[in-house]
This record gives C-alpha cells, sequence and structure tokens, in this order.
C-alpha cells in the first residue's frame, strides 16, 4: 500500500509540477509582497483567546502560548501529531494510545472545543488525540503552557489546549478529501459551510479506518481494522447566539506482545453546546451551557472495564472596561457529573460500581487586567471551588507583562492549580487527595515585525500529591517533588517563500530523578529467608531534553514544501536492586516528517498533499505500560481535496 500510494502520488505531482510550469510562464509576475504584505508590515498575525478569556496578541497574553494554525496546521494529521512539534510537548506511547507529556507530566492538560471541556470526573485523561479527532474543522490550535485554573477550573492543570473551530463564513461551500495511505489507511471528509445576513452555518463529516502499525499477534490472526467517525455543526447569528455539536464514534484495536493480548479501545466524546452574549457599550455578557456524552470501553482478555458518564455544565460571564485602561471579568459555573453506570467484567464476572456516583461542582473567578502603561500591563485573578466530594479550592494567578525598547518583551507569571481524582482511579484506590501545583515563570520575547522571533521561558513547578502508579504498580499521591526547566522558541521568516521554526525543551528537578518503591522478595540463595528489593521507575518521568526543527519552503506558486525532525533525548527505565532488570535506558531518537502541499492544480479548487511520517524508517521504542513498544516506521499517506 504505501509503494502504491507513492507511486500515485508522485506521477500526480510531476504532472502539476509541468502545469505549473507553463502557467508560471503565462502568468504576470505577482507584487513582490502581495501574499505576505501584512507579515512584513510587522502586525500581529496571532492571537489568543483563552489567557484573558478575550482575544488578544501574543506578546500581551499573561500566559506562554503557542498557536498553530493556517499552513502550520495542515503539516498535521492528528492533534498528537501537532503537540509533538509545540515546545514543551513530549508524545511518548503505551500498548493502546499516545501518553502526551506537558512540561514533564502526562496528560495533565484541559482540552477545550467551544467553551466544552473534555475532561469530567469519570475522567480527566481521555481526550481525542489521534485519528478519533479530525482536524479538518479545527481553524487553529491555541495552546497555554502553565496552570489555567484561574479561569478555566481544577483540569487546566499544566496548560489548556483550545480547539477553535472553523464558521461557513470561510468555506462558502462545500470541501470533499479523500486519503489512502499506509496501513491501508483510508478516509473521507465532508464539509460545507455558509455566510449570510449575520447568519454563520457550519458542517462537517469524517469516515475513516486503517489496519494500525501495531504488529499483529504470532498465530492470532490479522486484527480487525481501527474505525472512527465524526460529525461536528455549528450555527450563529452575529456574535448573539451560537448553538454547536459534536458526535463521535470509533473502535481503536491493538496488541499487548507481553502477554500476548488482544484488546480493544472504545471512548468517544460527544457534547452539544448553546451560548448567548449581549454586548453593551462598556461591558458584556454571556450565557453558556452544555451537555457532555463520555463512553468508554476498554475491553482485553479476560477482562472489560465499561463506563457512561453524563455532564451537564452551565457559565454566567461578565466583562467589564473601566477607564479604557482596565478589563474586569467576572464569572460563575456550576457542572453536575453522573458516572454511576460503571463495571467491570473480569473473568465472567460483573461487578457495578458507585451505583450512585454523582459529583457537583461549584464555582466563581474574578479577574483584573490592568494597563498601567502603554507598554506595562498586570492581571490579577482569583477562582474558588466547592467540590461535593473534596475540599474547597482557591486558584490564584498573577501577571506582569513589559513591553520595551519595541520589540522585546517580559512576562512574570505565577498560578496553581488542582485536579480532582478521577473515578477511574478512585474505583481502584479511594482516599486519594486532589493533586495541586504551583507554577512559577519567567519568559523573555524578542519579535521582530514577525520576520523573527525568538523566546525564552524558564518555569518552576512545585508538585504536590501526583495521582501516579508506584514502581509496583499501585496507585498512590506521590507526595511533594518539583520539576524545573526552559522553552526556547525561534522563528525566522530570511525570504518570502521561506521560513524556519525550531524549539528546544529542557527539563530539571527532583521528579526527573524518578520514583522508587521496595517490597520483600524470596533470598534466591535462602529461600526461607526474604530480602528487600527497591525497584525505581521512570514510566511517568518525560525525557531531559526534546528538540524540534522545521523548515518550510514555496515554490511555483503553487507548491510548499516542508521537513521537520523530532529529537528525543534517552529515556530512563526502571531498575531493580535484585539486578532482575539490566537495561537502564531507552536510546535517543530523531524522526524526519515531509509534507508536500500543492494548491490550483491541476485545477484550480483542487489540493494535493503527500504527508510522509519516519522518512528514515528509524526504529526507536517508546515505553509501555507492561514492557517496551515498537514506535511507528516509515508511512506515506496522499490526499486530495476539492472545494466546491
Amino acid at each position: 500500500m504505501k509503494s502504491c500510494s507513492l507511486f500515485m502520488a508522485l506521477a500526480v505531482l510531476a504532472a502539476c509540477m509541468l502545469q505549473a510550469d507553463a502557467r508560471a510562464q503565462e502568468a504576470p509576475a505577482a507584487p513582490p509582497l502581495a501574499e505576505t504584505e501584512l507579515m512584513f508590515m510587522g502586525e500581529e498575525l496571532y492571537t489568543v483567546s483563552i489567557a484573558s478569556r478575550k482575544a488578544e496578541p501574543l506578546r500581551r497574553a499573561p500566559a506562554a502560548v503557542t498557536i498553530i494554525q493556517g499552513d502550520e496546521l495542515q503539516r498535521y494529521r492528528t492533534l498528537a501529531e501537532a503537540l509533538r512539534h509545540a515546545p514543551g510537548f513530549f508524545i511518548d506511547r503505551n500498548e493502546g494510545k499516545e501518553r502526551i507529556f506537558l512540561r514533564g507530566i502526562p496528560d495533565s492538560f484541559l482540552v477545550m472545543m467551544d467553551g466544552v471541556p473534555f475532561a469530567s470526573d469519570a475522567s480527566t485523561r481521555d481526550y481525542p488525540r489521534g485519528m478519533d479527532l479530525s482536524l479538518e474543522y479545527i481553524e487553529k490550535i491555541e495552546i497555554i503552557r502553565g496552570p489555567g485554573s484561574a479561569l478555566w477550573g481544577p483540569d487546566a492543570f499544566s496548560g489548556v489546549v483550545n480547539l477553535v473551530t472553523k464558521k461557513g463564513e470561510k468555506l462558502q461551500g462545500g470541501q470533499v478529501t479523500a486519503e489512502l495511505g499506509s496501513d491501508d489507511t483510508r478516509g473521507t471528509t465532508m464539509q460545507a459551510g455558509f455566510a449570510k445576513k449575520g447568519w454563520d452555518a457550519y458542517l462537517f463529516g469524517s469516515s475513516s479506518q486503517t489496519h494500525g502499525f501495531e504488529d499483529d499477534l504470532p498465530g492470532g490472526g490479522q486484527r480487525r481494522d481501527d474505525r472512527f467517525g465524526e460529525l461536528y455543526a455549528k450555527v450563529s447569528y452575529k456574535d448573539i447566539f451560537e448553538i454547536s455539536g459534536r458526535y463521535s464514534k470509533y473502535r481503536d484495536y491493538y496488541t499487548e506482545p507481553v502477554f500476548l493480548l488482544e484488546g480493544q479501545e472504545f471512548k468517544p466524546l460527544s457534547f452539544v453546546q448553546a451560548t448567548l452574549n449581549k454586548s453593551f457599550a462598556t461591558s458584556s455578557v454571556s450565557l453558556q451551557g452544555w451537555y457532555q456524552f463520555f463512553n468508554s470501553l476498554e475491553d482485553y482478555d479476560p477482562t472489560r472495564y465499561r463506563q457512561k458518564n453524563k455532564q451537564y455544565g452551565a457559565e454566567l460571564k461578565y466583562d467589564q472596561t473601566l477607564f479604557e485602561s482596565n478589563y474586569a471579568t467576572f464569572g460563575a459555573s456550576i457542572r453536575y457529573n453522573d458516572g454511576s453506570r460503571t463495571k467491570l467484567d473480569a473473568y465472567g464476572e460483573e461487578f457495578e460500581y458507585f451505583p450512585r456516583y454523582d459529583t457537583r461542582r461549584y464555582s466563581t473567578y474574578f479577574q483584573d487586567k490592568w494597563k498601567l502603561t502603554d507598554n506595562l500591563e498586570t492581571t490579577v485573578g482569583l477562582r474558588y471551588d466547592n467540590h461535593s466530594e473534596y475540599e474547597r479550592f482557591f486558584s490564584p494567578r498573577f501577571g506582569i507583562n513589559y513591553l520595551f525598547l519595541e520589540y522585546f518583551d517580559i512576562k512574570l507569571l505565577y498560578g496553581r492549580a488542582f485536579r480532582t481524582p478521577s473515578l477511574a482511579v478512585v474505583i481502584e484506590k479511594p482516599g486519594l487527595s486532589p493533586e495541586q501545583i504551583d507554577s512559577y515563570e519567567a519568559e523573555l520575547g524578542f519579535h521582530y515585525k514577525n520576520l523573527f522571533g525568538i523566546a525564552l521561558n524558564f518555569f518552576y513547578n512545585d508538585l504536590k500529591d501526583l495521582i501516579e502508579r508506584n514502581a509496583l504498580g499501585q496507585i498512590s499521591n506521590n507526595g511533594r517533588d518539583n520539576i524545573r526547566g526552559f522553552e526556547l522558541s525561534v522563528t525566522g521568516k530570511p525570504l518570502k517563500s521561506l521560513s524556519l521554526y525550531g524549539n528546544y525543551s529542557r527539563l530539571l528537578g527532583s521528579r526527573q530523578r524518578g520514583a522508587s518503591a521496595t517490597t520483600e522478595i524470596t533470598n534466591p540463595e535462602n529461600p526461607e529467608e526474604t530480602i528487600e528489593n527497591t525497584i525505581e521507575s521512570f514510566y511517568n518521568v518525560a525525557p531531559d531534553h526534546i528538540v524540534n526543527l522545521g523548515v518550510e519552503y514555496s515554490f511555483l506558486r503553487h507548491f510548499r514544501f516542508n521537513v521537520e525532525m523530532n529529537f528525543v533525548d534517552q529515556r530512563k527505565l526502571g531498575v531493580s536492586s535484585d539486578g532482575s532488570r539490566s537495561r537502564r535506558h531507552l536510546g535517543s531518537y530523531a524522526v524526519f516528517d515531509a509534507s508536500l502541499f500543492v494548491t490550483g492544480l491541476p485545477v484550480k479548487n483542487m489540493e494535493l498533499a503527500l504527508k510522509l511520517r519516519n522518512l528514515t524508517d528509524r526504529h526507536y521504542t517508546t515505553r509501555g505500560v507492561f514492557g517496551n513498544v515498537d514506535g511507528e516506521g516509515s508511512k506515506a499517506y496522499f490526499i486530495v481535496k476539492y472545494k466546491f
């Protein structure tokens, strides 16, 4: 399949390049800066809405922010791919799916869409990250590194990832996409949109399947194909009213090679939400209500864990501008979670947990952003949460933004966040304490007219009671540790057609030394005696060094090509004092990905793309729950889009 896809792609692209040469000779030359005039004029091309709950330039946002949109977003096929190349992130993979670390903590950030959280008291760690989320209907991804609980609640522990969906006015018609690629991957998407007289409507649907890259078990036959389906719709009237919803369904089959088991994961998340806004001369008010449904199935011989979770939420927010230099936000929300339909089937017996498990959380928050001078702003915020099962929590935040010497800016930030234990771990270990983080940051940036930018961020995170499995496989609160480090990001555009970008993340602190646990084992020299055996675990520890580099080049008006490298430093493995675990780390690796886009050829409204993954077919290994897991080999995907 891969060779077939490559042959088809190269044949089509060769024909397109010949046609492009002919068109380039006939068509008049474009103005020198026509396509990138705004960029070279130095206007702010990126804004973020989740740092202060209003749109603002990145330099003035009180947070460490990354935006992925436009051509950048088109490079990636899944959310995990997109986050892999953002500063501070590391993508590992266990037997079932990707584990996404942010600043050294796995699956600790809040993912949102249309203001609806992809988290609940049922599970704070299950959110779409692979083919169960199509990026075709995502306009941009807003990323905040650092606690966001002051505005977004307890699940925004180490950061926030906001998925901003498209609007119909951008499409004004329809678009069909078809994909064919390695591992017998095939898929289609359809989207339509329009805008007229203040009304905006957008509709999206997708269906795809793949055999996946995991090896089939020896003698077990071929594993069934993974199947994914998704629907999304949104209707709005001006900035007054919006209603949107998402429905997903999928089955993801996997193998567990150590114990020769096959399993399947089924964790679709669906929602519907409605928002009303009313603006006045110096203030505005908004009211949102939403319903979220999370359906979880983990099925592997001989156990099956099933969960159906319903969640309801409502929020009222009021914004007030004072003296043209002060922006205050007040809000209150309520969330109700029903996780009572939770069952475990094991060895033919069925256990029903918490026949009446429901939780409530009441919240109020306040944030004040004061523009002291044209170049100096302060942000102060505080959130109060009252959870029905846990104690009351306060989440403060504080920030200073200072712009100086025209192109420089500095941010000093502090934030606190907490996260309550999810039902998935409460079942196994009742009585756990909520997790807590206190984060201190300093960021220095230099941005020259969007032609060159560099940002250096130092952070220190004080962690308390993280809920993780120890070296013996037992869930517990880890007590207190810390993680610190820095992130360096660089972007440059030396030529109109050439873009360079990269980032480097470095982690330090007591958490990087791993965790240990001691147990009693039989003395091999005297079976009647027991001795202590200490096991070190690094399963929840991210690598010390991560490097991402990329280059993008546009040519012949219709073509765009980019190459990216993701370098991961060696990762430590568990070590046992009895000598039973001799391998101490997994080696470092560098994976190269490339994408080629052809726009307007062979017909005006068509776009072709060839996406290559792991170009050098580099063999690398990730850390699974039960053993090491082989990484994904070289892959190719060919995509055709047609707009009508």
